[in-house]
Parts: structure tokens; sequence; C-alpha cells
């Protein structure tokens, strides 16, 4: 099966197991919200397998951070809150993906890409503070990683300019996005589509991410 191919058949299967897991969330039928969200990053992982020309150490980065993924959407779906298990492996996945984008690259600052990072990254947890209690340290330092992660991702774009590396930024970008949309509905306020503007900026950003090994 040639690349185009794969990528059409993948990208509509990963369609519908998200949309059959937002309308099992929404309509409360339990059984597509448990099944369908980790079968959809799986089959993110699959594109991710099937799309690499060679198994390289990069490839094997990007995957390692989608199953771990996998595992964090696993805690984060579980009745009972087990939202720190689930932070700590979405931590060590944004930390695969953080070597996996640092791989052959001359690291520069590109400072017009920093500061915007950090200005909006402190504003936001100056936002949400407040509100996080014993989370503070956590909340601290998930955000830290996850804007390193679209930080590297921004400078590998820079260094290769090429469209696998776009494809790894923009897929940060949208990560980046995705976890403070959860971060406010969490801790902030929460509100009706929230869930659904989590859930597609996450699969859209692992995606992209997967994206990144052609």
């Amino acid at each position: 099966m040639d690349v185009t191919t794969t990528l059409i058949i993948s990208t509509l299967i990963i369609l519908v197991s998200a949309a059959l897991h937002l309308y099992g969330a929404y309509k409360e039928r339990k059984w597509l919200f448990y099944v369908f969200k980790p079968i959809t990053t799986l089959a993110i992982a699959a594109l991710c397998w099937h799309l690499a020309p060679t198994l390289s150490d990069y490839v094997w980065l990007i995957l390692l951070g989608l199953l771990l993924s996998t595992l964090g959407d696993i805690f984060l779906m579980l009745p009972k809150d087990r939202f720190i298990p689930g932070l700590l492996s979405f931590l060590v996945a944004h930390v695969a993906y953080i070597i996996a984008f640092s791989m052959q690259l001359d690291l520069t600052y590109t400072w017009a890409l920093i500061m915007p990072l950090i200005l909006v990254a402190m504003l936001y947890l100056t936002i949400l503070w407040p509100s996080l209690a014993a989370m503070k340290a956590p909340v601290f330092v998930y955000m830290s990683i996850i804007v390193i992660m679209a930080w590297i991702s921004g400078e590998r774009y820079f260094s290769l300019n090429s469209s696998t590396s776009l494809y790894a930024f923009i897929g940060a970008i949208v990560f980046l996005f995705s976890d403070a949309t959860l971060a406010f509905d969490r801790f902030k306020k929460q509100f009706h589509s929230a869930y659904g503007v989590i859930i597609v900026s996450y699969y859209l950003a692992q995606y992209f991410i997967a994206l990144s090994v052609i």
C-alpha cells in the first residue's frame, strides 16, 4: 500500500474512532467513551509506524510518546480520578518528543519564539495559580516541559525548514493549546464544550506529530 493510500485510510479510521469517542462522551455511552479513546491514539501510533520509511531512533521516540500518551488517556478516563499518573504519563511522553525533536539539531535560541511562549505560559499560570491548591508544583513542572517541547519543535522547524519539521511544530503548538484548555476546564472554570475542544485538539496534535516521521 502506498503512502497516500495509507494516509487516507488511516485518517478516516482515526476520524471515525475519535467521533465515536466524542459521541460516547456527550451521549453518555460509556462503552464507546472507554473503548475509542485509547483506540484513537493507538490508531495514530499505527499510522506513525506505517508512514515511517525506516524505524530510526526518531521514529521509536515518537512511537514511545504516542504509547505513553495512550497510557495517559487511560488514566485520565478512569472513573476514579488518576490525574497525577495521567499527568506523569504525558510528561514522560513530552520528554520523549523533546529528545526526538532535539536529534541532529544544532540548538539555537530564537527569542522571537522563546519569549512569546514564556510570556503566554506565565500569564496563563498566573490565571490558574489561585485555583491550583496542592497541584501548583505538578502543573508548573508539566507546563514547563510542554513549553520546552513547543520551543524545541520550533527550533527544529527553523533549522530544517522541512514539511516534516513543520508538522511536528504544528503538533506541539496544538498540544499546548489542548493542555491549556484542559487545565482551564479542570482548575478554573468548567464549560460544556471543553471536552470536545480538548479531545479534538489533542488528537490533531498527535496526528501532526505522527506525520513528522514521513
